[in-house]
């Protein structure tokens, strides 16, 4: 695969040219990003077409993530931000926010997970990104990470699921409610002429269960060789965490930080069972997302989750995004809001509150 590096910084991930053939090349042009998904009907015939993705791009490894929906940024390309850089306004006082935010929880992550199991909790001390991964694996918090798959099974079975958990990727779903009591998500009330849709990346070969890539500015976590035992969802799903190399909210422009840029192909497939016919079958729930009695993580990150989102409000309120100090530190403060105010408090209060609640 032929890459094109991007102009924008030091730190910028590389964005790759795709190659293509046949119908491919013809349907998606010179972007794949502005594109419309290429249909596909049946999971062998998408096998197919990604094995022969795979052969001309073998310079990459590919990977999957299913969604329910295309997301578009204003120039009308799919965006795949991870979950930290979403927002339409991206300030750099909330980013800077969110990642001491991710700081403190992946301090108190290994404090609950030592509790659990003392050497799996010292393992997770000692690797940032994959404390980071599990956050974002089990949706704790916003992390720059994301949710990738190895297994193109996987990728459809989620993007199908997800039909049904509000326009999320299963990757991004943790605190639905029928998912956070049984860890099983529902297809209840999923159209079988409902379409959703598989993205297929570029990554460099991994050199290892963590590997940080300076030419591609890409960092990748692989799940399955990285985790400790207890960590069990990963093993599940095949999956993979990749984010840029040391990005945080240092960055010139946001467009860096998509995951647009690694585009091979993007996919449309039908939601109902006929998709898998004369194939593998898609992967249920519940073998995608095991409960609580097969993965004791999940049930300390479920907890974790359901904490953050309780107090995350205090962080900032409705009517001002917080303030920093000129060192960078966030300060608490009263904001004045008619009679009534609202007070405002900082990522260590946050932090304090949540280690008091968990015991």
């Amino acid at each position: 695969m032929s890459c094109a590096a991007s102009c924008c910084t030091k730190k910028a991930m590389r964005e790759i040219t795709p190659q293509l053939d046949g119908k491919l090349k013809i349907h998606f042009g010179d972007s794949v990003a502005r594109s419309g998904p290429y249909p596909v009907e049946r999971f062998n015939e998408l096998v197919r077409i990604v094995a022969e993705l795979s052969y001309l791009n073998k310079e990459s490894l590919l990977v999957y993530r299913g969604q329910s929906r295309d997301f578009l940024n204003k120039a009308g390309a799919s965006s795949l931000y991870p979950s930290l850089y979403r927002r339409n306004a991206l300030s750099k006082v909330r980013v800077k926010r969110d990642f001491s935010l991710l700081d403190e929880l992946s301090d108190i992550l290994v404090e609950e997970t030592r509790k659990l199991d003392r050497r799996a909790g010292d393992e997770l001390r000692k690797r940032r990104y994959l404390r980071q991964s599990i956050l974002q694996h089990y949706q704790v918090c916003e992390t720059p990470l994301l949710d990738l798959s190895q297994s193109l099974r996987a990728a459809c079975s989620f993007a199908q699921s997800s039909a049904s958990t509000g326009g999320k990727s299963f990757g991004d779903t943790l605190a639905g409610s029928a998912l956070a009591e049984t860890g099983k998500p529902s297809l209840a009330g999923s159209s079988s002429d409902e379409r959703v849709y598989l993205y297929v990346f570029a990554l460099p070969f991994p050199t290892g269960s963590i590997s940080i890539d300076s030419r591609e500015e890409i960092v990748t976590v692989r799940l399955l060789s990285a985790c400790p035992s207890l960590i069990r969802r990963p093993y599940f799903q095949d999956a993979l965490m990749a984010g840029t190399v040391d990005i945080s909210d240092n960055y010139e422009d946001k467009n860096e930080l998509d995951f647009n840029r690694r585009l091979v192909a993007k996919f449309s497939i039908p939601v109902g069972d006929k998709f898998w016919e004369h194939g593998p079958g898609r992967i249920e729930g519940a073998l995608l997302f095991p409960g609580v009695e097969e993965d004791p993580m999940f049930q300390l990150c479920s907890t974790l989750q359901s904490a953050v989102s309780s107090l995350e409000g205090l962080l900032f309120s409705p009517t001002e995004h917080g303030a920093l100090r000129g060192d960078g530190e966030e300060v608490s403060r009263e904001v004045s809001k008619g009679p009534a105010a609202e007070t405002v408090i900082s990522v260590q209060d946050i932090a304090y509150r949540l280690r008091r609640r968990l015991g």
